[in-house]
């Protein structure tokens, strides 16, 4: 018996033995397409599809045949026939898993399965070959053929495997990695982890299918209806008496309406509802929120305003309503949020800028509203009074509790919240996530006694919330913090990077890449990017920390005066950081403030629980200073402000 298997890369296997393959691309691409390819085909044709005609065409044809013979040929069964008009490739006593494939669609279930796991990869992989046309275009439709088949078969076998949801979850989850543009692909996922009881995957897998189909005009279709379904049956399973209604407003919810022109200009409608569009997809990632498709929220343009009939028409909590007014060079940009359920003014803010390039500023204001909003949806959803507070409200109120500047006992807490996310579900990707966020975060904060462990557990949690949600950004960034505490700087780099390509308003995973870059030497690339996160979340309960890079990057730049104003408004910021208060102890010994220098060294001394600024060597123990660069740095500035603090060596 012959294999010859085509999903993936090119195998030829004879009576369970595989085939050693000729070198020559051309010859197993020319092999390839005489088995798909079936029936006798022209020298000419072949020539044409494989070869230019200063290579002698014919000549190379004869060479590639002569090699391919002696792997498909049995004694008895001849399956190469070649004459001088003609070749074919005959099939008999032969398998092409493809072929194989296209007949299989009356199997039973188990049979299916097999089937769906020959698909290796894209239809010969290893085979490209751009420069000859004829056989490009060729392979590209075949792959688009095996893609469709792959798709049909693994939606065949969820269908069939509906009875036991947990055997059907992997091919739903292979389905929307195969055809992600399908969005009943990704209603057909959402369905089978509701089935399968999968609520913590649910939020994270609904939303990049939304992030995923918003490209291609999509996602609030089949998609939307499954992960209403989805709720709504896990509404009824909590409380039986609920009415079968409305969609139910989801937590974390909010439509942005059109943004009202109040200038006399009507032709400056468009920078309105450019600031309404670019809001709306900001909002959208955001995690762990539903944000309704501006297609839908520009159906109620001019029209009357009732915020809690939108509200209970599309199943959201907040509605956010602004005005947009321009005034020579000046433009102003009024926001308000307002509560759907209660008709309540939650939030309200005023942004302004000149207009010298409105899409600039454009872009400048809907990226500072969403970083707002972030925050302050977080407190209001976490604010709400609950009955029985389910894992999604113990995120909430872990994330709420983020919101306050960091100390021991605040990290205690919110690792205690999200501890109790994750015992509720402990499949919930966003519960995972958070927590190894908030582990990863307190170890590297020196803020906990249980360093080691913390960041062992990080890893573990940061692992399985993106073996189910790798395109997740909280997984993305919580896998980042653990890399960052593990000084795996340019691994974190890669990650941070792609957390700012789902969410390029996450002002923290900025400040953090800057870190990470200067950690692996690039000191000129850290000050941007605090000045980046600085702009995007101004009122950020964590700014000191972007702050305290900013006076490092001076201090390690023997920039002395700039170190101690940065040091300081890091320490106001964050009074119970103990790392900031070392850093003004050395910036203010350097600068000669011998006094103030003794006094933040024994500050940074009582907010500890340890002896890590008892001297420099337990300082080096500490702390992670990177690439050699900036540990040469760090000594000469850093570790020679703590000796004129009074920090002794040993």
């Amino acid at each position: 018996m012959l294999e010859i298997r085509v999903l993936g890369g090119l195998e030829v296997v004879r009576d369970g033995v595989p085939a050693t393959l000729p070198p020559s691309r051309k010859t197993r691409a020319l092999l390839a397409y005489l088995a798909l390819a079936r029936g006798r085909h022209r020298r000419e044709q072949l020539c044409d599809m494989f070869w230019d005609v200063p290579d002698d065409p014919r000549g190379s044809l004869r060479w590639s045949l002569s090699k391919i013979r002696p792997i498909v040929d049995e004694v008895s069964v001849p399956r190469l026939l070649a004459d001088r008009q003609s070749v074919e490739l005959r099939t008999e006593a032969t398998s092409v898993d493809f072929l194989a494939a296209q007949s299989c669609a009356g199997l039973a279930a188990d049979d299916l399965a097999g089937i769906v796991k020959s698909f290796r990869g894209p239809l010969l992989s290893d085979l490209d070959l751009p420069e000859n046309s004829g056989f490009h275009t060729w392979l590209l439709g075949m792959r688009e053929d095996a893609r469709k088949l792959q798709a049909r078969l693994l939606r065949s076998l969820v269908e069939r495997l509906a009875a036991t949801p947990e055997a059907a979850l992997p091919y739903a989850r292979e389905l929307v990695s195969v055809d992600p543009f399908d969005e009943d692909a990704w209603a057909l996922l959402i369905a089978t982890l509701a089935e399968a009881g999968r609520s913590g995957e649910l939020r994270p897998q609904f939303e990049t299918g939304l992030r995923t189909l918003r490209d291609v005009g999509g996602g609030f279709g089949s998609l939307l209806r499954a992960w209403r379904a989805a709720q709504a049956a896990s509404s009824r399973s909590v409380d039986h008496a609920k009415a079968a209604g409305s969609p139910a407003a989801q937590r974390a919810s909010i439509v942005v309406l059109p943004f009202a022109n109040l200038s006399n200009d009507p032709a400056q409608q468009y920078f309105a509802d450019g600031i309404t569009c670019e809001l709306t997809t900001d909002l959208s990632r955001i995690p762990d929120m539903l944000v309704i498709s501006r297609n839908t929220a520009f159906t109620y343009k001019n029209r009357p305003i009732d915020t809690r009939q939108i509200g209970r028409e599309l199943g959201v909590r907040c509605v956010l309503e602004g005005e947009v007014q321009r005034s020579g060079d000046q433009v102003r940009v009024t926001v308000q949020l307002i509560d759907a359920e209660n008709d309540a003014h939650l939030w309200a803010e005023r942004f302004t800028g000149k207009a010298g390039d409105l899409f600039a500023l454009q872009d400048q204001i809907t990226r500072r509203i969403a970083v707002a909003l972030d925050l302050e949806l977080v407190d209001v959803e976490a604010s709400r009074q609950v009955e029985a507070p389910d894992a999604r409200d113990y995120i909430l109120r872990g994330r709420a509790a983020r919101l306050r500047p960091p100390s021991r006992e605040n990290r205690a807490e919110q690792v205690l919240l999200f501890e109790q996310a994750l015992a509720l579900d402990p499949q919930s990707a966003g519960a995972q996530s958070w927590l190894a966020i908030e582990l990863a975060a307190r170890a590297v904060d020196l803020m906990t006694d249980t360093i080691a462990a913390d960041i062992a557990r990080a890893e573990e949690l940061a692992k399985r919330a993106l073996a189910v949600a790798p395109r997740y950004s909280v997984a993305r960034f919580a896998m980042a913090q653990v890399l960052r505490a593990q000084h795996r700087y340019d691994e974190a780099i890669t990650e941070y990077e792609a957390v700012i390509a789902l969410n390029r308003n996450w002002a923290h995973a900025y400040s953090h890449l800057g870190w990470c870059k200067f950690m692996t030497g690039l000191v000129e690339e850290l000050i941007p990017v605090q000045e980046e996160a600085i702009r995007l979340s101004p009122r950020d309960p964590q700014i000191g920390l972007f702050y305290s890079r900013i006076g490092r990057a001076h201090l390690l730049q023997s920039r002395i005066d700039e170190a101690v104003i940065w040091c300081e408004k890091a320490c106001n910021a964050t009074p119970a950081a103990a790392i900031f208060r070392s850093f003004l102890a050395s910036s203010c010994a350097l600068k000669g403030d011998m006094q103030r220098a003794a006094a933040e060294l024994a500050e940074a001394r009582r907010l500890v629980s340890d002896d890590r600024y008892s001297s420099i060597t337990q300082v080096r123990a500490a702390t992670s200073w990177g690439a050699p660069a900036i540990c040469d740095l760090a000594e000469a500035t850093y570790f020679a402000g703590l000796r004129m603090a009074g920090m002794p060596d040993e």
